[in-house]
């Protein structure tokens, strides 16, 4: 899979992950989906929380690459990024 479907991948599980959380929260009498029963019958964070901010990650990783971060648009331009302020005033 290359970078930009690995991308779109990552894009569609992020929806997915939040679309089904919100239908979760919908149902929860409480009003939020943090939390699911686990096997033992406590409360447990709800696995759709890991796979949406594992998703976000993914896409953070890969969107440089496509000049969706500052930096990344100087790099597909061809412009080196300003070197930060040295501490020492030179």
């Amino acid at each position: 899979m290359g970078p930009f479907a690995a991308y779109c991948s990552a894009a569609a599980q992020l929806r997915q992950a939040e679309e089904a959380i919100e239908r979760m929260a919908k149902q929860d009498p409480r009003g939020h989906a943090l939390t699911v029963k686990g096997s033992a019958g406590s409360q447990v964070k709800n696995p759709l929380l890991r796979i949406a901010s594992q998703a976000m990650a993914d896409m953070q990783r890969i969107g440089p690459q496509f000049g969706l971060t500052p930096n990344g648009r100087l790099r597909l331009s061809g412009i080196k990024p300003p070197l930060p302020p040295s501490k020492f005033g030179c």
